[in-house]
Order: C-alpha cells, then sequence, then structure tokens
C-alpha cells in the first residue's frame, strides 16, 4: 500500500471501503462479506440480524432530541459486479480488489471492477454507525444480497421489520443529483438448438475478435453510444459473409447481461485461401468502426488470428439471424422527461456451442407494458428461429412522486451546504427501493451517491472528493431531521 493511500483509510468511509475491497463479494456468493458484516456490527454493540438471504439489518436509537423523530433507513447492497480485462488473472472467489489512487480518483488501473457500485454505500453505512458525534434520528441499515442479478435479497427482505418511514438508498453515482424513481427489469434468455458438422476437409480455423471497447452499465450507459462488442462481431460476420465462404465454431460475447459487452470472438472455419479476403474485409469494418466510435470505442480492434481446429463447426446463418435481428439498446425514450431512457434492452452475453446457441438479454422499462413487449419480440425471435426463450420474475420500478417531504427536507439540507439546489430525476437502472415501496407504499425515499464512471467494467473509478461530499450531505439529512 502507498502512502497516499494509507493516509486516505484513515478517513472512516475509506477505512471501511479499503476493507470491503479485501473480502470477495460476488452475486449469489455473499457468505463472507454478509458473516463480516454481521460480526462487524455486533463488536460496535448495535443491534443487528442475519436473514435466509444473507441480509444483514442493523438498528442504531437517536441520539437525544431526536426520539420522536420519524426512523431512518439506509439501505445499500454488499454484492458487486466482477467484470475483469481479458488479460488479467483474477479470482473474484478468493482475490481482494487492488485499488489504487490516481489524482482525485480511486480505481485498480483497468484491472478489475473496482466495487464503489456499491462498496462506497456500505462504507458511508458503516461509518454513520459509528461516528459518534453525529445527531440523527432513529436509524435502520439494511444491506442487501444480489442487487446486482436478480434483486432476490431485497425482494426475501421481511418489510414487517422496517420501523422506517423514510429511506436513504445509497447506490447512485453523481453528486450533484437526488434520485427519485427507477425503472424496473428482467432478464430474458433465448436458446437454439444447433446443427454441428466436421469442418471440412482443407479448411483453416482462426479467431475472430472484436475487442477494447468501453462497456458500461447496461442501463446507466445505455444512450452513451458505447457500442456493443457482440452485435459488432455479427456485423463484421456480415460483411465477411457477402465476400467469404465460413462456418463457425465456437462464440463468445460479454460475460454479464448488465454490462454491455467489451469485448466478443468467434472461432470461423473457411478455405486456406480466402485468408487475405478475410484480412481485408476486417481492416475495413475496423476503420469504419472506429470512425463511428471515435468518442466512446475506446481501443477499439478487430483481429483474425490463427486458431486450433475445433472438432466441429456450423453455418452462420442462425448466429447472424439471432444477433443481428434481436432488439439491443434504446426502444424508446421518455416522452416527458428530456434526454431520460424510457425503455431498452442490452444483449449482454452470447455463446454458441456445439448443440446450443444463447443469447442472455436484461431488459429495462419505466412501464411493465413496455418490458413485456420487448419480452415478447425476443420470445417471437426463438420461435422463428426454432428456439424457446425464458425470462427471469424481474424487479419493479420505483415510481416518482411529485410531493415527498423528505426530499423537500434533502434539497433545503443541500443547498445549505453547497449553495446550489440539486437535480432531480429518475434513473434508467433497478434500484431495490422498487421492492420497498412496493411492501410498504407509504415510503418516502430518496437515493443519492458520489461521482462514479464506467460501473460494471473494469475502468470503474470514483471521485475521493466526491465521496467527502456525499458524506458531508448525509450527515446532514439526517441531523436536518429532528
Amino acid at each position: 500500500m502507498t502512502t497516499e493511500q494509507e493516509k486516505l483509510i484513515q478517513e472512516p468511509i475509506f477505512q471501511y471501503f479499503h476493507e470491503l475491497c479485501q473480502i470477495p463479494r460476488p452475486s449469489f456468493h455473499e457468505e463472507k462479506i454478509s458473516a463480516y458484516l454481521l460480526e462487524w456490527a455486533g463488536n460496535q454493540g448495535l443491534e443487528a440480524e442475519q436473514d435466509a438471504a444473507k441480509n444483514v439489518f442493523i438498528r442504531k436509537p437517536a441520539t437525544p432530541g431526536y426520539e420522536h423523530a420519524p426512523c431512518i433507513m439506509l439501505q445499500a447492497h454488499m454484492d458487486m459486479v466482477c467484470e475483469k480485462s481479458p488479460e488479467i488473472e483474477h479470482d473474484f472467489d478468493s482475490d481482494s480488489i487492488p485499488w489504487q489512487i490516481e489524482g482525485d480518483r480511486i480505481n485498480t488501473g483497468g484491472r478489475t471492477t473496482l466495487g464503489a457500485d456499491d462498496g462506497i454505500g456500505v462504507a458511508y453505512a458503516m461509518a454513520i454507525l459509528t461516528d459518534e458525534s453525529l445527531e440523527h434520528p432513529e436509524l435502520e441499515v439494511l444491506f442487501t444480497t444480489a442487487e446486482e442479478e436478480d434483486l432476490s435479497g431485497a425482494e426475501r427482505f421481511d418489510a414487517s421489520k422496517m420501523r422506517a418511514v423514510r429511506l436513504i438508498n445509497l447506490d447512485h453515482a453523481c453528486d450533484t443529483e437526488i434520485l427519485c424513481g427507477s425503472c424496473g427489469g428482467q432478464a430474458a434468455e433465448l436458446k437454439i438448438p444447433v446443427v454441428s458438422e466436421p469442418v471440412p476437409a482443407g479448411w483453416i480455423s482462426a479467431l475472430l475478435s472484436v475487442s477494447g471497447l468501453h462497456g458500461g452499465h447496461s442501463g446507466e450507459d445505455i444512450h452513451r453510444g458505447h457500442g456493443n462488442a457482440s452485435t459488432l462481431l455479427a456485423r463484421v460476420l456480415l460483411a465477411i459473409e457477402e465476400k467469404a465462404v465460413f462456418k463457425l465454431g465456437p462464440v463468445n460475447g460479454g460475460s454479464f447481461r448488465l454490462a454491455i459487452p467489451r469485448d466478443a470472438s468467434a472461432v470461423v472455419c473457411f478455405p486456406k485461401e480466402q485468408w487475405s479476403v478475410f484480412e481485408g474485409i476486417i481492416k475495413e469494418q475496423e476503420r469504419q468502426m472506429k470512425g463511428e466510435f471515435a468518442s466512446t470505442g475506446g481501443d477499439l480492434s478487430i483481429t483474425l488470428e490463427a486458431a486450433k481446429q475445433p472438432r466441429w463447426c456450423t453455418e452462420p446463418d442462425l448466429l447472424l439471424n439471432a444477433a443481428l435481428l434481436a432488439p439491443d439498446g434504446i426502444y424508446q425514450m421518455n416522452e416527458s422527461l428530456v434526454g431520460l431512457v424510457d425503455t431498452s434492452d442490452n444483449l449482454g452475453e452470447i455463446y454458441l456451442t456445439e448443440r446450443e446457441l444463447c443469447l442472455v438479454f436484461e431488459i429495462r422499462s419505466a412501464r411493465p407494458s413496455l418490458g413485456t413487449y420487448l419480452y415478447q419480440r425476443i420470445g417471437r425471435l426463438a420461435k422463428v428461429l426454432g428456439g424457446t426463450c425464458n425470462t427471469s420474475k424481474g424487479y419493479p420500478s420505483w415510481d416518482f412522486h411529485p410531493k415527498s417531504s423528505f426530499r423537500e427536507v434533502a434539497s433545503q439540507t443541500y443547498e445549505e451546504l453547497f449553495g446550489c439546489e440539486p437535480k432531480y430525476l429518475t434513473v434508467h437502472a433497478g434500484l431495490e427501493v422498487g421492492f420497498f415501496s412496493q411492501k410498504k407504499p407509504e415510503l418516502d425515499a430518496i437515493a443519492i451517491g458520489p461521482n462514479c464512471w464506467n460501473f460494471h467494467s473494469p475502468t470503474e473509478e470514483m471521485s475521493i472528493s466526491s465521496a467527502r461530499k456525499i458524506y458531508t450531505f448525509l450527515c446532514g439529512i439526517l441531523k436536518n431531521c429532528k
């Protein structure tokens, strides 16, 4: 650890964030982090319990003078998205997160996701629980599991335990905004049987790769034009199909439906005399795409390298039809809030094996009817191609409420502290508040967080100064809720 890091972790929020970075916490594997948080709370003398979903629920009494103020819940999720750069060896089930400082930002140097989503939210709540100088109402803190997969931790939490009538979700990524709503969503998985055959005699095989894209969060970044490596790979194959003969071996695109794919690859099998034709097409496709993604494409690269002959291959039509005709990206913008995406889907994963083609999507919408419609479109495509489509149960939206006394307190606090008004908006991402407000309709909720960038990708970063700012804001809100 550098001297700069050692100095930073003297501050409680960064101390706790560093401790969280030492503990593996992939979604559905939160045993270690959940046990740590439960033990930590007990060591602080706090009332704490763990439920069957491994959520950790903690209470702290009001400070003097706040005994009659409404109870407030702080809520954050303990799991993180586990994405790494292809060349990096990292086991998210056992290795710590290698964070570093660059100026005002904390990142991993492009190696892995940082886990500020939502490690910083957990760190805020831990710091609040141990800050003896802070004035506040009765507090409840809920650390949830599986938020980055299906939000089942929040879904399974027994809301009857809550005394809180106000909630602060600590899972936002912009320090000038207060979130007041979020979209609902669901996963969709399309599967189609594959007819395979041996590679024709005299043919060679090569690995065609699209890499170096920016990636990002499948909801919050869907409008930023970062490019989807899987759909771009299909586009390259389409261009090749017009001038050459080939078949496909294994195909892999993306690794997580909640992340926009940065990399995708396909084993292509073809007569060896076509190598120069392939190279020419790929060079032209790379030139075009670099121009199209000049600002957002990162280090976009399309390469062709000799590969070991696969034991099977298949015609390219099935994959091309599925990947090119499936909906991907923005479907509809919000008709009343300018610039806000209303409904979208992300083709987050694509796999072609000897027996099956599989495409995995994340569908997001502020309107359940439009989310259902996108799922039906994917299902129709599956039917036409001779496959099936299944979906997860999904998660509910958090609906915007025009009047909110808690939002007014937060707004006044922000103006007092920073001399300007915050922005209010809903977000094109799923937040656990949807489950809590569904179970407890009277709940008055907001979501806040520090400036972070590139969630769900190895280039994830968090601003140090902004993290301090939001902690000051959070403390101010609690103090002003007397």
